[in-house]
């Protein structure tokens, strides 16, 4: 686990010695005993679930603890986009508080393993859905599969850019996903090392931050009899650097 000051200052030097020009610019390491309102919005901005997903997004899924935030899906019922929901979990976002164009934008985390769990940290734009930066991305029925994508255009022109790469065990221990963002690339990287990038559909503009665990959904589908709740995914710190 990784703590403020000293460690979080060697952190950014180490990143800083092999590019030199990066410089941090948000950071929470999640030290406190509740979630930071001032850095954290903990709701979905927009109120509504995407296709097929079933969970109801509520604040009370998101606990900090043991210097991390926790973001926990559970069965239980709960009214969202005008209809009542069988699963609970959370969303976090700085929607309001924070947003930057291009950079290091970096998570440190856990990830549940199960059946119809999406667990995600993604950048969204100021206004709208889409450009769409997934930094990481994974479903807890693949947990050795990091996905990373990209989406531009608009609802009419969508278009998307994505891959994912064969990894550890991403619920079994913690792990660095980070991507580097300019005006001509994304660079996706795990555990320090580079494994996707895109020069396709680069946003240009500021983006926020949110994470998510998502139930559900096209991806991650529907939950079968074997995946465990609740189910928790674990975020040790988010970080990012401007040049």
């Amino acid at each position: 686990m990784i703590r403020l000051g000293i460690v979080w200052l060697l952190a950014a030097g180490a990143i800083g010695a092999q590019t030199p020009k990066w410089v941090p610019t948000f950071a929470d390491e999640f030290e406190g005993k509740e979630l930071d309102l001032a850095k954290w919005a903990p709701h979905d901005p927009w109120g509504r679930a995407r296709p097929r997903e079933v969970q109801a997004y509520v604040p009370g899924a998101i606990e900090v603890r043991d210097g991390m935030a926790h973001i926990t899906a559970r069965r239980g019922h709960a009214r969202y986009d005008e209809s009542d929901r069988e699963f609970t979990s959370g969303m976090m976002t700085t929607y309001g508080s924070f947003a930057q164009m291009y950079g290091r934008f970096e998570i440190r985390c856990r990830m549940p393993v199960g059946r119809g769990l999406e667990p995600k940290f993604w950048l969204l734009p100021l206004t709208g859905e889409i450009p769409e930066i997934d930094v990481f991305d994974a479903v807890g029925s693949e947990p050795t599969k990091a996905l990373f994508g990209n989406k531009w255009g608009d609802e009419k022109t969508e278009r998307s850019y994505s891959g994912s790469y064969p990894v550890g065990d991403l619920s079994a221990d913690f792990h660095v996903v980070a991507i580097e963002w300019d005006k001509e690339k994304i660079v996706w990287f795990v555990d320090g090392k580079e494994r996707f990038r895109s020069v396709d559909g680069v946003p240009h503009q500021p983006m926020y931050l949110a994470i998510s665990l998502a139930i559900g959904g096209l991806q991650a589908r529907y939950p079968d009899e074997d995946t465990k709740f609740p189910a928790v995914f674990d975020i040790d710190y988010v970080r990012v650097f401007s040049h």
